[in-house]
């Protein structure tokens, strides 16, 4: 049974929606804004591939922004909405859906490649890429109907679409999401400073997921219970930029998880730079440029390694910091600094691998 809608009533609901949708929208691309900045001052020797996936995601948003700023431009000031005014979609709002889904896809895709790179498994890689690609297909099919639609009584009549590309969308998500949390908590070691650096990651994966997840399925749910309105739009458009927030402030939290990773003793981070960085007994020293496939390696060489200044101090009155023989352990119950970090003997290293930074 096709759905009839009032034009009037349509617009009279949509513009307001869009208007919130416009100034979250906003919003979340100043924060992005000052992400990529950041990135670009704190990540000046990144692999040139991640500085093209900032710059076209930021370039993405900053479009859909332009866009999203003249379809209201039409409504509000050139139309004017009125039960007897033009009806039409502008072909700013049918662009605006094309921008999403080049961002969606091409950070979705990124993150299949973080999963390929910490799996090794080609057939996980194959098949979360069908789904990110399938999703990508729908938005373009989507694009191509709402080009040719001549009125919103048949951009009404594209609900089917809408819903699939909301389930397909929140599927790809939650699949991404997930496959992440589990590779994360299966990298977990013996050694209790690296599992709760895994643990802070695992919690961070699940945080930012969760937040496009939810938008999502907001949008499903308004599609389905709403198809005569355009409120799922408000939802899917800051959806998106929620996907933009996240990847860049996962790739800028690299430099405080590194710094973490240093306490806990040797560990292996996923390669994004063009460096090999290790501090030394004599202090730091830069290499030149590692192969694609070899990855940043922190190192310690300086015996045990402690979250608090005055926990160290007051190991080195104990046990002294010569020539000693240090212990390989140290009892949380002999301090009343707090906790002691997990200690290990200078001669005594653990690898871990923390893929999601």
């Amino acid at each position: 049974m096709a759905i009839t809608v009032n034009p009037a009533a349509f617009f009279d609901v949509t513009i307001g929606v869009t208007l919130v949708g416009l100034a979250v929208t906003a919003s979340l691309f100043g924060v992005s804004t000052a992400q990529a900045l950041w990135y670009y001052k704190t990540y000046p020797r990144d692999r040139r591939f991640i500085k093209l996936l900032v710059g076209a995601i930021w370039g993405f948003d900053a479009l859909h922004l332009l866009l999203y700023i003249a379809t209201m431009w039409t409504y509000l000031v050139q139309k004017q909405v009125q039960a007897l005014g033009p009806t039409t979609l502008p072909w700013e709002s049918s662009a605006q859906l094309l921008c999403n889904a080049c961002a969606i896809v091409t950070i979705q895709l990124f993150y299949t490649y973080r999963i390929w790179t910490l799996s090794k498994s080609q057939t996980l890689a194959a098949m979360l890429a069908i789904v990110v690609l399938g999703d990508f297909a729908l938005a373009l099919t989507l694009f191509v109907k709402t080009i040719l639609t001549d009125d919103v009584q048949d951009f009404i009549g594209l609900t089917n679409f809408d819903v699939a590309l909301s389930s397909v969308t929140a599927i790809a998500d939650v699949l991404l999401s997930g496959t992440l949390v589990i590779l994360l908590a299966l990298s977990r070691t013996g050694s209790a400073g690296a599992n709760r650096l895994i643990n802070k990651l695992v919690l961070y994966t699940i945080n930012t997921g969760l937040l496009t997840s939810v938008f999502a399925i907001f949008a499903l749910v308004a599609v389905i219970v709403l198809p005569t309105t355009a409120i799922y739009v408000m939802f899917y458009y800051i959806g998106t930029r929620l996907y933009s927030v996240s990847l860049l402030a996962t790739l800028n939290a690299r430099a405080s998880l590194r710094i973490q990773a240093e306490r806990i003793g040797h560990v292996s981070l996923p390669r994004l730079s063009s460096v090999s960085i290790s501090r030394k007994s004599s202090g730091w020293a830069r290499s030149d440029p590692l192969p694609r496939d070899v990855v940043v390696a922190i190192q310690h060489d300086e015996g045990p390694v402690f979250e608090d200044e005055r926990v160290k101090e007051e190991y080195r009155r104990r046990y002294g910091a010569g020539g000693e023989e240090l212990p390989s352990e140290v009892d949380e119950s002999a301090s009343s600094f707090g906790q002691w970090e997990p200690v290990k003997a200078a001669q005594s290293r653990s690898d871990v691998g923390v893929p999601r930074c």
